[in-house]
């Protein structure tokens, strides 16, 4: 009987990397790991994050995979009398966009106040970093005073549009790397190019390996990262001298 050799892949598109103060009416809001966002306002029922204003930032640091694709959203409020002024975006030092409103931009809902809220979906696409596996998303504002202009934010979500699974060859993440990327597809034993050790998989991702020599020759699947593995050392696997 011949064993049959692979890993097959199973992606979901895209992952899901972060989300945030998405329930309702916002519990999560309030303990949310955002830097300067440990304060939450209500606004008819809902809790938002903030509310900022006269040049105040919030920023969280991500864990990322180098140069991968991703789209940054959330549901921004504006309140009172915002003259044009803006909430800038930046992935570490890099300008992803800016949102600006006027003051009479919007409708009544929470404050009572002679300028209208507005509540708008919002989202940046950019890639991570090339040779580090961290960024900065960051949000600042250049308002001017709390009693006349303010904003908040919520509904926040992370995700990767292209994700990767990263093979080691060494347990912990060491040695030589072998990455496969977005797909739902078999990998036959020619084009593994090391036996496996480690794997780091992201949220929403299968991996499933079989070799007649590997956990007796069934079928495993992975959902969460694995540290050191048995080898997964497939039969024309040859280590070079």
């Amino acid at each position: 009987m011949v064993g049959v050799s692979f890993i097959k892949i199973l992606f979901m598109h895209p992952i899901l990397l972060y989300e945030g103060c998405k329930q309702h009416p916002g519990a999560d809001c309030i303990s949310n790991g955002w830097t300067n966002g440990n304060r939450v306002f209500d606004c008819a029922g809902t809790l938002y994050i903030g509310d900022y204003t006269g040049g105040q930032q919030v920023s969280k640091t991500f864990s990322c995979l180098p140069d991968r694709k991703l789209i940054f959203s959330f549901t921004i409020a504006k309140f009172d009398s915002w003259d044009w002024e803006f909430v800038s975006v930046y992935r570490d030092n890099l300008l992803l966009g800016q949102i600006s409103y006027g003051p009479y931009q919007g409708e009544q809902v929470c404050r009572l106040s002679y300028f209208p809220e507005i509540f708008e979906k919002k989202s940046f696409s950019f890639s991570s970093p090339i040779g580090k596996n961290s960024f900065q998303l960051l949000l600042e504002d250049n308002l001017q005073a709390h009693d006349e202009e303010s904003w908040g934010f919520r509904d926040i979500k992370l995700q990767i549009l292209n994700p990767c699974v990263d093979f080691y060859s060494e347990c912990n993440f060491q040695g030589d790397l072998w990455r496969i990327c977005a797909g739902n597809q078999t990998l036959f034993a020619k084009f593994v190019p090391f036996k496996i050790k480690s794997i780091n998989i992201l949220k929403g991702i299968r991996v499933q390996m079989k070799d007649n020599r590997f956990k007796g020759g069934n079928l495993q699947t992975y959902s969460s990262n694995q540290t050191c593995l048995d080898d997964f050392n497939f039969p024309k696997y040859q280590k070079e001298l």
